[in-house]
């Protein structure tokens, strides 16, 4: 372990540059944004130690760690590319929650508050939650959904 960490200890300035440069040339090639950080923490911490010449190697490869992972972390997380609760693949899988707020037509009259809709050339069963009763042709809105049965009000 002493020899890894004397290996570490005296790498100069344009090994550092060398190395992000490497890492973000892997990341142009991969695509992933996983390269990226790395890199440009390995180009940070040859600037402190140009900067700083006599930053020990040992805190110079812990601050290459924390930075990469720090900065890892902060993109996936607050990034242009974040995952957001508005996110269409919150209803990947529930298909029928991808129609809320949206408007059909009546496919028939609805007997007993239930009835048939028609979204996008797909029949769907709903039910009338406003206790009116749609008949053949009226404009619905989609209020929510029960599996695959729509939840439905009188548009307007």
């Amino acid at each position: 372990m002493g020899s890894f960490l004397d290996l570490w200890s005296h790498q100069p300035v344009w090994f550092w540059w060398a190395l992000g440069a490497v890492l973000i040339a892997l990341e142009i090639a991969s695509t992933t944004t996983y390269l990226l950080w790395p890199g440009i923490a390995a180009f940070a911490v040859g600037l402190l130690i140009v900067v700083f010449p006599a930053l020990d190697g040992r805190f110079a490869l812990f601050l290459f760690a924390v930075l990469s992972v720090v900065a890892t972390l902060v993109w996936k997380r607050w990034g242009p590319g974040a995952p957001t609760p508005a996110d269409e693949s919150a209803t990947l899988n529930r298909r029928s929650a991808q129609y809320h707020g949206r408007t059909g037509a009546a496919l028939e009259d609805f007997s007993g508050n239930r009835g048939a809709i028609l979204i996008d050339d797909t029949r769907w069963t709903a039910v009338a939650v406003d206790g009116s009763h749609p008949k053949k042709g009226d404009a619905l809105t989609v209020t929510g959904s029960d599996g695959t049965v729509l939840q439905v009000r009188r548009a307007g």
